[in-house]
């Protein structure tokens, strides 16, 4: 993240190019100018429709591809979301610029799938390339070998109601016992399941509703980032509506609820 002038708290965010360039955008200024000549024999009606067309062949050219490189995967938007968790990605690799294509980055997936991320249009610039291929070999590799530890005891629901459960959470997180017999569960251990990327979405989110109890702001803080860093969109929505319920318990259930919902459909 250093390498491209950001912060590695803040979320890693990238405007790339759009997927037609350069080559579709020349295709379809080939395909215009055939059309065109086509159309002019109705001169009435030609340059009206050409302009239309270049317009919307222009739009999608340009229209840029924004990524997203959490800690849980990538976020990529283009006519559409698709989200692609590391756990789905074989390889990394780079893409050397020659003749119309410019440098980028390679993506194969487990599936046989190939994707490329062209980082800018002008061939010149490899040392971004070059940069954001070593940021998403490095979150690849980081999630991978991280290693995915069952929840504490404290944050597993038991057949309560997601009412129960949240007040349940909230009464952990403020530093209380469970029982007279349960001590305090250490904010540390909290923080090690709200922010670790591969634990299980409920999990997560479990303890993030009980950490939102708490009045320590370096620990807010940490949630937000948590949230701000991860890229696939079910699991932020539930860590971030978490954070937005503020207290309101009712809130909180439907929050895990729906945390709930989500992790059964992976």
């Amino acid at each position: 993240m250093r390498a491209l002038g950001r912060s590695p708290s803040e979320p890693a965010v990238f405007s790339l190019p759009s997927p037609l360039m350069p080559m579709g955008a020349i295709f379809s200024g080939i395909l215009l100018v055939i059309a065109q000549r086509t159309l002019l024999r109705n001169p009435e009606f030609g340059v009206v429709i050409s302009l239309g067309v270049a317009s919307i062949l222009a739009f999608f050219a340009l229209m840029p591809r924004r990524l997203v490189v959490g800690e849980d995967g990538l976020l990529i938007s283009w006519l559409g979301t698709r989200f692609i968790p590391y756990v789905d990605i074989a390889q990394v690799s780079t893409v050397e610029g020659f003749y119309f294509r410019h440098p980028g980055v390679s993506i194969l997936l487990r599936s046989g799938r190939l994707l490329d991320l062209t980082t800018r249009v002008f061939k010149e610039r490899w040392a971004e390339r070059d940069a954001l291929f070593t940021l998403i070999r490095t979150a690849v590799d980081d999630f991978k070998t991280q290693r995915q530890e069952g929840p504490p005891e404290m944050l597993v629901r038991r057949g309560r109601s997601h009412l129960e459960w949240a007040r349940s959470l909230r009464h952990i997180g403020s530093g209380a016992n469970l029982d007279p017999r349960t001590p305090p569960l250490p904010p540390e251990k909290l923080l090690r399941v709200a922010e670790s990327p591969v634990a299980p979405l409920a999990a997560r989110t479990a303890a993030f509703v009980a950490l939102s109890a708490t009045e320590d702001q370096d620990i807010h803080e940490r949630l937000r980032i948590a949230a701000e860093l991860t890229a696939a969109p079910s699991t932020q929505a539930a860590l971030q509506g978490a954070l937005d319920a503020a207290g309101d318990e009712s809130v909180l259930a439907e929050v895990l609820a729906y945390a709930e919902e989500r992790q059964a459909r992976r």
